[in-house]
């Protein structure tokens, strides 16, 4: 009898675990995985039990084209990880960074964290440390930062023709873009979640979201915004429906495991629910822009095409970017700002008890709140003969300077009504902080983390692997409101809301949610 042939050893590296996790949850069984990547099946059993910290891995790390082929981290995890974020956030400001530099970097985090001066940042570490983080060396060609005018037609070509040749209406093409959002009014002073308000000695950390909005060009089908914390569980969301599309991941970033798993799970059933609705083809189309974070592999569809804007155009053919944008953050601020005010507290006091659940909701109603024409009006650069167009051309929609001057003219009168709160007060914040963070200055300037700011997120240890916050905190201070409370809140609210000529739409809101606590009191009472 001949001797059975050994099966030779291989080591899988994470992308292909991640892969075979994939086939696992689609049905595949274990043994004809074994066989397909040539090894044993207690080894795709122990990668199955594995599933959790392999996912987390992806989902907290912007690159999936690592070889890197375990968990293990190196001799000096901090230091690392405090390197790619330095590394992460240069690149997004497009310097180009060299081995030499990464080493020289290197040395100060590990002699500004281990307070020492031994760290050698060899070529061999240098190596393994790519090979973690999958970074490769890529010449730089072209002027990188420079608008590039000469791909804006041909785009915009191949855009009509895959219009022409799907027969899209603008209800069935869809455009998405994600923006960083600073939480603070003033990341120095004020505004921390409420969890952080236990943190004696520990410099505040420049807390961000990353949301992203996604609607089609008739602006008739507006999804939920998708946002990204840091949070896995945050407290403030228990017991809470929210009105968002809620990702975490450990710097709040977007990354290519998130923004796949929206496409499939969020927007392709919400997109076919819609076209189905309004007795539409199956067709649509989905524009992104071309990062790391879309791969273009992982978004195949039957009916959905996605297309991807070339380098460099954003600012010209991005819809999103055309103001839609900017109208969500400053909506969120001016909302930020009459709660603010509502409140007979100081004002930082009330900053500081704003927590990330607020912060969501009032995200979605700013979201909720940009109107139908302005994202219209956002595609004329790419669409420019689109049909809507000329059912606003008497209204003159197509000019939105008026409603952007009054929009405006109400942000300054709550900056002034503000200042005026802070007259005679001790409070350090003054009235030009306010309007540099109404016009942007300040989220422009702290958009990025120093390098204290990266030692201190690395180092920060209240906080736990997966993102949640540890136990020795502060709960979020629950208020439980009675039935009949709630009852004749709403009835004071109709009142109001009848005298002071609202709207009937609105109106109806504090009715049906009136009924509803009527309802509930009853089944209370059975």
């Amino acid at each position: 009898m001949s001797q059975q042939r050994k099966r030779k050893h291989i080591t899988l590296t994470l992308v292909e675990k991640l892969e075979i996790l994939n086939k696992l949850e689609n049905g595949d069984k274990l043994l004809n995985l074994a066989n397909e990547f040539g090894v044993g099946r207690t080894t795709i059993y122990d990668i199955r039990k594995n599933s959790e910290k392999i996912k987390s891995f992806f989902k907290n790390n912007k690159s999936l084209k690592s070889m890197r082929k375990t968990l293990k981290t190196g001799e000096f995890p901090e230091i690392e990880d405090a390197l790619y974020l330095w590394f992460l956030q240069e690149r997004n400001r497009q310097t180009p960074i060299s081995g030499e530099i990464l080493k020289e970097k290197a040395k100060y985090f590990y002699k500004k964290i281990t307070h020492k001066n031994d760290f050698q940042a060899s070529d061999g570490w240098l190596d393994k440390f790519k090979n973690r983080f999958g970074l490769r060396l890529l010449c730089m060609t072209g002027e990188k930062l420079s608008c590039d005018v000469n791909s804006v037609e041909p785009y915009k070509e191949k855009f009509q023709k895959v219009i022409q040749e799907l027969s899209l209406t603008p209800d069935q093409v869809y455009i998405a873009d994600e923006s960083g959002f600073l939480l603070h009014l003033l990341p120095k002073k004020t505004f921390v979640h409420h969890e952080e308000l236990n943190a004696p000695g520990r410099k505040i950390i420049k807390d961000r979201i990353t949301f992203m909005p996604c609607s089609n060009a008739s602006g008739t089908h507006k999804l939920n915004l998708l946002v990204v914390g840091k949070a896995k569980n945050p407290r403030a969301f228990k017991n809470v429906s929210l009105p968002v599309d809620y990702k975490n991941q450990n710097k709040a970033w977007m990354t290519k495991s998130i923004f796949v798993e929206w496409f499939h799970e969020t927007f392709v059933p919400s997109v076919e629910k819609f076209n189905k609705k309004q007795n539409l083809s199956k067709n649509a189309l989905l524009i992104v822009e071309n990062c790391p974070d879309h791969p273009i592999d992982d978004l195949n569809h039957s009916f959905i095409r996605v297309m991807f804007l070339p380098p460099n155009v954003t600012s010209i053919l991005q819809s999103m970017d055309q103001n839609v944008i900017q109208a969500v953050k400053m909506h969120y601020k001016k909302s930020l700002l009459y709660k603010v005010l509502s409140k007979d507290d100081c004002v930082i006091k009330s900053l500081k008890e704003i927590n990330l659940k607020d912060v969501v909701f009032s995200l979605a109603n700013a979201w909720s709140n940009v109107s139908k024409k302005m994202i219209v009006c956002s595609w004329k650069n790419l669409w420019p003969n689109m049909c809507l167009f000329e059912q606003y051309e008497n209204n003159t929609v197509l000019n939105l300077k008026d409603n952007e001057d009054n929009f405006s003219t109400e942000l300054n009168q709550l900056q002034v009504s503000i200042a005026e709160k802070l007259v005679g007060t001790t409070d350090e914040l003054k009235a030009d902080d306010i309007r540099k963070w109404i016009d942007g200055e300040e989220e422009e300037k702290n958009q990025f983390l120093t390098n204290d700011d990266i030692i201190e997120e690395v180092m920060a240890k209240e906080r736990d692997n997966d993102g949640n916050y540890d136990d020795k905190e502060e709960e979020v201070a629950v208020q439980t409101i009675s039935h009949s409370t709630a009852i004749n809140s709403f009835t004071t609210s109709i009142t109001w809301a009848e005298e002071n000529g609202v709207d009937a739409c609105d109106i109806l809101v504090l009715q049906r949610l009136q009924e509803k606590v009527l309802k509930a009191s009853l089944q209370t009472k059975k």
